[in-house]
């Protein structure tokens, strides 16, 4: 009987096959005591070792099978899983619990993987939860190398199998995709997990955080992944089957579109150049930059580079990460965000307290000058970073002048403990991101002292229109056609069009293709967007002019009610761009 699921859109496109469900059994980890001498520790440890070894040889044996295919991102998370391997922590932590307890070395290494993820899954911050499953994965590998247990094969009488999981570590989804799998189930991840992120490179679609999936699925049956709304279907009757065969065909045809606009220059009819830049949460995802349609790094949340760490990296650590992003973007510019610490986002390691309302409390800027030592540790990395390519830097939450000198008095003295220390660094742009209706209100004053302005509307709108967007009881009225949004955004723009300072938008709103064109018309001519979205944005505007933008932005600013507003934008963008029907399925 046909059954329909909804979950997590972690990778866009259809994959119609057959489902192969992978549920790792669950292994048999003898636990014993062994002999209570400084040869039995060295032998139990020289067996962690060979086992250790053999996983990277594996490791390694997928990384340039896949090599092979042109792609980048998922041999960065291979690596990342070796340089776990490698990590002294894991192994120091290992020797002092076997010479405590004299337990065998597989029951030891268990131990430890378990204590690392645990520590990632108290995180509230769902980015640092979705990497435990990582770690443990990681973990079985090595304990089978242990054991001398063998990996799982897709069963060979199955044809365009889909992978349904409780969920994949970065090894198995490469080794799966050596093997020609169609599509990709799992019963947990989000859209920033290893999964999504690296199934979007592979160009697999993907479905995430559909519960006991598992459960409802058995291998054979026939299965249909929309991994661009989120929806899976079990056992499809035939109408079901000949829509997504439909629609699969669609999907084909829009992608072949698009690429038509790939190697063009982003530039409105009138030849007017508009600037697509691209958000990114993990170093990987600069491999899958195309900088033929996108202009650089808008906004890179660092935030998310502290994963599978239970401690704050140093100085030396960032500098060597921005470094490497700095590079590899060169020459085009990257926008590094500083830590955006608070609300729902702070590692299980850092200082926490318990706040009635974390969003209007500790976080962003205010988090960040509490804990002055960890604010100059990560500056002084990225003016160490900013020799190596084109860098600029920018301030999370700021509100008024206050938050802006306190800013630039930091940043003085990182450069001078620099000078002290003889480092190499470069005087870089500035920036603060406009987030509260105060710093809006502020910002003929704020943008005298800084070098450019980030507007981010995730945060904007829900301070805005005293919304929480997490809230299911009123996350409806998140919307960004409120006038008071509108009118927000046109003062933004005027304004640093007035002091000639370089704005950009980088919150959900300008990867939004029903609104680029309002954005253009506003003013704005810069958007940090997910790099999904760019092929879509960039066909919007190749084919529409400024005329076009500007009819439709001096039109909502006229109108008093968000409705009418939304009404106004869906109609008009339809009547343009018929592929926006199914944005709009999508959405709704």
């Amino acid at each position: 009987m046909e059954k329909f699921f909804r979950g997590i859109p972690g990778s866009s496109r259809i994959a119609i096959g057959k489902a192969v469900v992978f549920i790792k059994p669950s292994l048999y980890i003898p636990k014993y005591t062994i002999e209570q001498s400084a040869e039995s520790i060295e032998n139990e440890l020289d067996k962690l070792e060979k086992a250790l070894e053999r996983t990277k040889i594996q490791l390694e044996e997928l990384k340039k099978e896949i090599e092979k295919t042109q792609s980048a991102i998922e041999t960065g998370y291979i690596d990342s899983s070796i340089l776990m391997l490698e990590d002294p922590y894991l192994k120091k932590r290992v020797t002092e619990k076997l010479r405590e307890s004299y337990f065998n070395i597989e029951w030891i290494f268990n131990e430890v993987i378990e204590e690392i993820a645990e520590k990632l899954e108290t995180s509230e911050d769902s980015y640092f939860k979705e990497r435990a499953p990582d770690v443990k994965s990681i973990g079985i590998r090595v304990i089978k190398n242990l054991l001398g247990e063998k990996e799982f094969e897709l069963p060979r009488y199955i044809k365009d199998p889909i992978v349904v999981a409780h969920t994949l570590s970065p090894p198995e989804i490469v080794s799966f995709y050596k093997k020609g799998i169609k599509g990709i189930v799992t019963e947990i991840g989000g859209k920033t997990s290893h999964v999504a992120i690296m199934a979007r490179d592979l160009k697999i679609p993907a479905i995430l955080g559909i519960n006991h999936i598992t459960k409802h699925v058995k291998t054979g049956d026939r299965i249909i992944v929309d991994g661009t709304v989120g929806t899976v279907v079990v056992n499809p009757n035939e109408d079901t089957l000949k829509l997504y065969k439909y629609k699969e065909k669609e999907y084909e045809k829009y992608d072949k579109y698009f690429s038509k606009f790939q190697k063009k220059p982003c530039r409105l009819k009138e030849g007017e150049e508009i600037k697509l830049l691209a958000n990114i949460d993990v170093e990987e995802e600069v491999n899958i930059i195309d900088t033929d349609s996108c202009a650089g790094i808008g906004l890179f949340r660092t935030e998310y580079i502290l994963m599978h760490k239970d401690y704050y990296p140093d100085e030396d650590e960032q500098f060597e990460i921005y470094s490497r992003i700095a590079k590899k973007i060169s020459p085009l510019e990257i926008n590094i965000r500083c830590f955006d610490f608070g609300g729902d986002k702070i590692p299980p390691y850092m200082e926490k307290y318990e706040e009635k309302n974390p969003f209007l409390g500790w976080r962003g800027l205010r988090y960040a000058l509490h804990h002055i030592d960890m604010l100059k540790t990560q500056i002084r990395a990225i003016l160490r970073a900013s020799f190596y390519g084109n860098i600029k830097i920018m301030f999370p939450m700021v509100n008024d002048m206050d938050d802006v000198s306190s800013i630039m008095k930091v940043i003085d003295e990182c450069k001078i403990e620099l000078r002290e220390k003889r480092e190499k660094y470069v005087d870089i742009p500035v920036g603060v991101m406009i987030e509260t209706p105060a710093s809006v209100l502020m910002l003929d004053k704020i943008i005298e002292d800084v070098d450019f302005i980030s507007v981010g509307t995730n945060d904007l709108i829900q301070y805005t229109l005293a919304i929480d967007r997490g809230n299911g009881l009123v996350a409806s009225e998140y919307d960004p056609t409120h006038p008071a949004i509108i009118r927000s955004l046109n003062k933004i723009s005027m304004i640093c069009a007035e002091e000639d300072v370089d704005v950009s938008i980088c919150g959900e709103m300008a990867g939004d293709p029903l609104f680029i064109l309002l954005l253009i018309g506003l003013g704005f001519r810069k958007f940090s967007m997910s790099l999904m979205n760019i092929p879509i944005i960039k066909s919007i505007i190749v084919n529409s002019s400024l005329q076009d933008a500007n009819k439709i932005a001096s039109t909502v600013l006229m109108m008093n009610t968000k409705k009418e507003i939304n009404n106004y934008i869906k109609e008009e963008m339809l009547s343009r761009f018929d592929f926006l029907e199914e944005y709009l399925y999508k959405i709704e």
